[in-house]
């Protein structure tokens, strides 16, 4: 008979809940006392105030499962703080007023399904009715046999928490290479996972059937083989930054454009003509156009990028239309001040801050570094945000500082950390990467600056200082 702890602090839920499941012929105690976390004696399954615990609610969660043996958990709560806290603690949550016959199924599935809280060795042995065995290559074929021919439901619940996380292997799948323990088709699949892809794409993707698919990778995450992050776990190779940066781009700019301007979705000035329109938009579209983005897992993420597009594309059509501008410049004029702009500048302004930005890049290449410093810094006053305009002045500032006798290094640091924290969610601007890798290169990071200049150069192959740069810095171009 199932025993289920019922570790609620509040009386009256505790004692209903105790008669209710005592009558449905399940063993029910309830302890108060343990509403905050693991006390004495066992059950099968552990009920939890999700309401009571809120954003301590994981932690109390880990501390039931560190337990031997292992109970199922199911939380009970309506609060926001329970909602968004019962995912993150991988436990099932219903109301308290949930009808006697939901309990029941959720304390059954929790029980049935307690070796799915977490992947590791301690659970797959026990979850395959494997007695326990230490984590050695011995015990590693077995266990993985086992995998092949193992029910669905168990795999199927400990990889439904981790749909959108990033499988990235370890030093451990080499080992079970090395060992010969994985079949032919098998080590086809694992040699295909790089990081660069979500659980739910390695599963779909082949060459494995995706039941024989979910239990392995459900295997080899819980024999360390695989590890499991919502985020790119290591952006050490080319593939998995790109796609670390696709992410942090895509996310900063849903960020940048709520409740923003027209010329924010282009990132232009209303001094832009038809020729500035499309080149925006041109520029805009290498690094947020679906079809660009269409061969990266993008997990959750992906759906940003249609809705963005969609925006991208109405301010295009309105911008580069005479009428349809003069329509949305009156809109403007009426919703400005309640609207998020860095772009929607007075056309004076605009002009004025250009002005200034040129005779900044004049004298930064005269040597003139103070002139460059001030000029650039009166661009920036006139047009806050502007990418080219910031990351001049950073380079300039670097220059001045350096001069003045500040540590090369760290006066690169500081300065590259404000440009690319400024640079997140936009489109990509030639000039503020160049200035970025100089940044970097200054910094002692060539493989950052070359990184950032192959970008700029993808746009502006012919920049006079990127092609000085990537050919300081070895880059082949070509």
């Amino acid at each position: 008979m199932t025993s289920v702890l019922l570790a609620l602090a509040d009386v009256g839920l505790g004692v209903q809940l105790e008669e209710q499941l005592a009558n449905a012929e399940l063993t029910a105690t309830w302890d108060a006392a343990q509403a905050h976390g693991p006390g004495a004696g066992q059950a099968d399954v552990v009920l939890l105030d999700a309401d009571l615990l809120g954003a301590r609610l994981p932690g109390v969660v880990a501390a039931w499962r560190d337990r031997a043996p292992l109970p199922g958990i199911v939380a009970l709560g309506t609060s926001r703080a329970a909602r968004d806290q019962a995912p993150r603690a991988r436990v099932t949550l219903l109301t308290p007023g949930a009808s006697l016959t939901t309990l029941i199924a959720a304390i059954r599935d929790a029980e049935a399904l307690r070796f799915s809280a977490a992947m590791r060795w301690s659970l797959l042995r026990p979850a395959l009715g494997m007695p326990p065995e230490p984590d050695a290559a011995a015990a590693w074929a077995p266990t993985l046999a086992a995998a092949r021919t193992t029910t669905i439901e168990i795999p199927r619940a400990a990889l439904r928490w981790h749909v959108h996380d990033y499988v990235t292997p370890t030093e451990r799948l080499d080992q079970l290479r090395d060992e010969r323990v994985l079949t032919v088709p098998e080590l086809e699949a694992v040699n295909r996972i790089d990081g660069t892809s979500t659980v739910q794409r390695v599963v779909r993707r082949g060459p494995l059937e995706p039941l024989h698919a979910a239990r392995l990778v459900w295997a080899l995450g819980s024999m360390s083989a695989l590890v499991f992050t919502p985020e790119v776990h290591d952006a050490a190779t080319g593939p998995r930054r790109t796609l670390a940066e696709l992410r942090a781009h895509l996310r900063a700019r849903a960020a940048r454009l709520e409740g923003s301007t027209y010329y924010d979705v282009l990132e232009i000035s209303p001094l832009a003509e038809v020729d500035d329109i499309e080149a925006a938009y041109r520029h805009v579209s290498l690094r947020f156009a679906p079809g660009e983005l269409v061969g990266y897992d993008l997990g959750e993420l992906a759906a940003l990028i249609q809705p963005s597009w969609d925006l991208v594309e109405k301010a295009r059509n309105v911008l580069v239309d005479h009428a349809q501008r003069g329509r949305y410049h009156d809109w403007l004029r009426q919703k400005l001040p309640t609207l998020r702009t860095i772009w929607a500048v007075d056309p004076s302004v605009a002009r004025t801050a250009a002005a200034a930005f040129a005779r900044g890049q004049h004298a930064l290449g005269q040597g003139d570094i103070h002139r460059a410093m001030s000029e650039l810094a009166t661009a920036c006053r006139q047009f806050p945000g502007h990418p080219e305009y910031e990351a001049s002045l950073s380079w300039a500032r670097y220059r001045v500082q350096v001069a003045a006798g500040r540590d090369r290094v760290a006066a690169a640091l500081t300065e590259r950390a404000a440009i690319e924290d400024l640079l997140l969610g936009r489109r990509p601007w030639p000039h503020a990467l160049v200035a970025l890798a100089l940044l970097c290169a200054a910094g002692g990071e060539a493989d950052a600056a070359r990184w950032h200049l192959q970008t700029a150069l993808a746009i502006d192959p012919e920049a006079p200082a990127a092609v000085q740069l990537a050919r300081r810095l070895g880059m082949r171009r070509g």
